[in-house]
């Protein structure tokens, strides 16, 4: 395995740090978390913990498929997809702690 077909398994290693998030977010968080904001501002949608945490770490897993593909399209959305994983981690701990 030369180096350019192991750099594409680096987007993998960003798994890491949304799975320890939720391991986190699963000792920090309250039990019912928010996901969706309403145009008033208040919370309008509550999913429980175990809904929410493996989201983004699911999300993350597609996009980091995606990013290790050898498509050069394929891995730009799949950085971005990556992206947007991070993003709802960002605020699932924003909106609820």
């Amino acid at each position: 395995m030369t180096f350019v077909e192991k750099k594409r398994y680096w987007p993998l290693l960003c798994l890491i740090p949304l799975i320890a998030a939720a391991v986190v977010g699963w000792f920090v968080l309250p039990d019912s978390l928010v996901v969706q904001i309403g145009a008033d501002g208040l919370p309008s949608k509550v999913w429980p913990k175990l809904l929410a945490l493996p989201l983004p770490v699911a999300v993350g897993a597609l996009g980091a498929w995606f990013a290790s593909d050898r498509a050069k399209e394929k891995r730009v959305s799949g950085f971005a997809v990556l992206a947007v994983a991070a993003i709802i981690t960002a605020f699932n701990f924003a909106m609820n702690l």
